[in-house]
């Protein structure tokens, strides 16, 4: 199999909806923006039936666009237009389709949370790497609701990542020099509906991220709750992500990490926090499918660790 390298620019990207329906007025200023960032855009695969639920159209047919624009040759990335739900329906479809998905070279991906199922299927049974970041229609307003700039694909690529202020939140973590595993996840809400399924990602060796939205603090301590029961969930370590709204007021940021830290303290794994991933202003890219690692960080002098643990990804590797 190729993989994807350093020397493609990256460029030539297909837009695509598999969830919930969109405003197709909007789509001239979503490619505008992209193409103000160096992107050629293709919208060959941007196409809508709105079906009785409110998705783009019907699982067969949405399942059989996203396949077509996978096995497209021309496309080097496919970058999901916006989430919403469906995603996770469209699962049975691909794996029909997995031994002839296995064969073509891999192909790189963008989007996050309804998108979330996608990546469990390529991260997880392709072996693909793919890029948790915003979707494309996130930017149409950038001095407001979303400040963070487009992911520049090929720099993830080639540079990888690093965040220094990812903060330890149990005595596991703190006390962790450096944990290291391949990076899955994404949307609690969608990776949770995977548990005890068919479509459950092999959690042995990986760590795992997560954040979600519109989910109360006691519905988050369900979700915990659940991690806790659950009989095979044997990750490294996990990353949880933003769960407050996107202006959240002191009092609602801290409830939540609050829960966050009480799930933490019970957890036989290191739990970090790095609230700058998820459905807020901020929703820093990661490379899903890749080895990650945390590592706890040193101040300037080299005496003495800081509170703060840094997250670092290597540029793609081969396979």
């Amino acid at each position: 199999m190729n993989n994807p390298t350093a020397n493609i620019a990256y460029k030539n990207i297909a837009l695509i909806a598999c969830s919930t329906q969109f405003d197709p007025t909007q789509v001239p200023q979503v490619t505008a923006i992209l193409a103000q960032h160096g992107y050629q855009v293709s919208c060959q695969y941007l196409q809508q039936t709105v079906s009785d639920l409110g998705y783009v159209d019907t699982d067969q047919a949405r399942a059989n666009n996203l396949i077509q624009a996978l096995l497209d040759p021309t496309v080097e990335v496919l970058w999901f237009y916006r989430g919403g739900g469906g995603a996770l329906n469209l699962l049975p479809y691909l794996h029909r389709y997995k031994q002839q998905l296995l064969a073509i070279p891999e192909k790189i991906i963008v989007g996050f949370s309804d998108v979330t199922a996608i990546h469990s299927f390529l991260n997880n049974d392709l072996g693909w790497r793919s890029i948790h970041g915003v979707n494309a229609n996130n930017h149409l307003e950038m001095s407001s609701a979303n400040q963070q700039p487009l992911p520049d694909i090929a720099a993830l690529i080639a540079e990888g990542i690093t965040y220094n202020n990812v903060l330890p939140l149990n005595l596991l973590a703190q006390q962790t020099a450096s944990v290291s595993g391949t990076l899955i996840g994404g949307n609690h809400t969608l990776v949770a509906a995977t548990f005890g399924t068919h479509y459950q990602p092999d959690f042995e060796g990986k760590i795992l991220i997560l954040e979600d939205i519109g989910v109360t603090f006691r519905q988050l301590d369900r979700y915990l709750q659940q991690l806790l029961f659950l009989k095979e969930c044997n990750v490294k370590a996990i990353i949880f992500g933003q769960y407050y709204s996107m202006d959240p007021n002191d009092e609602e940021r801290i409830m939540y990490k609050t829960v966050l830290q009480q799930f933490a303290a019970q957890y036989d794994k290191p739990v970090y926090y790095f609230p700058f991933f998820g459905h807020g202003k901020y929703n820093q890219p990661f490379i899903l499918g890749e080895s990650i690692t945390l590592q706890r960080n040193q101040n300037s002098a080299k005496l003495e660790v800081t509170e703060y643990a840094a997250c670092i990804q290597a540029p793609f590797h081969s396979k």
